[in-house]
């Protein structure tokens, strides 16, 4: 279980604690930002850079000008101080404020090989197949018989276990609903990639589709002369 937790870290994220917002004077000393926290950024003087960036579940965030930081497992303050050094090089004294919500109590994530990752809110009854459709379906080279959902679960002695849940995507398009399971706040979807080559992949992705145009581009004429 303690290899599952230091493997998948970045990939599991579980909340108690209804959405709300936190000012920073009231995060304490203790608080550590999570993935599924949305964090408001105000920039001044520099308002156009202010935003809400939401925690991905490999624990980044996206910043105007700063690009990809890591912010799971920092304090709000420190993220703070982070973030007004780093905005100093192309804001004048630039004064940095960050609110804090949580929305990881009815949140679910789905992050690999599916067309648009990240998170979606959770509602009552939510299953794989749902999840997966609204996230635009999975890319190309998913490997979709071995989907893998991580969930924690809070035990009656209130301390938490990690379970890693194997699904079979491919059986679930093949109409078998049974396979569809059942999703719980807090689940993230895990959809790995298919083990092939980059050269293999090259080939897929290049040279087939030119190979099929040429071979079609040939026959087309070779039709043409005989008329």
């Amino acid at each position: 279980m303690k290899i599952i937790s230091g493997a998948l870290s970045f990939l599991i994220f579980f909340g108690v604690i209804p959405a709300f917002s936190l000012d920073l004077s009231s995060l304490g000393k203790e608080y550590f930002i999570e993935a599924g926290d949305v964090i408001s950024i105000n920039v001044f003087p520099a308002e156009e850079f202010s935003k809400e960036v939401t925690v991905q579940p490999d624990g980044n965030i996206e910043i105007p000008l700063l690009g990809s930081l890591k912010a799971q497992g920092m304090k709000p303050e420190d993220l703070q101080r982070i973030l007004t050094s780093k905005f100093s090089k192309y804001v004048s004294n630039p004064s940095i404020t960050i609110n804090v919500r949580k929305f990881s109590s009815n949140r679910v994530a789905v992050i690999g090989e599916i067309r648009m990752p990240g998170y979606y809110d959770y509602r009552e009854g939510m299953r794989l197949l749902d999840l997966v459709a609204q996230a635009g379906g999975p890319q190309d080279y998913a490997r979709r018989k071995k989907v893998r959902i991580f969930r924690r679960i809070k035990e009656a002695d209130e301390k938490v276990s990690e379970k890693v849940i194997k699904a079979d995507l491919e059986a679930v398009f093949s109409g078998k609903m049974d396979k569809n399971i059942l999703l719980t706040t807090g689940d993230i979807v895990y959809i790995p990639r298919k083990p092939y080559s980059t050269a293999a992949k090259w080939v897929t992705d290049n040279f087939i589709p030119w190979a099929t145009l040429f071979t079609f581009v040939i026959t087309a004429s070779i039709v043409a002369r005989k008329n």
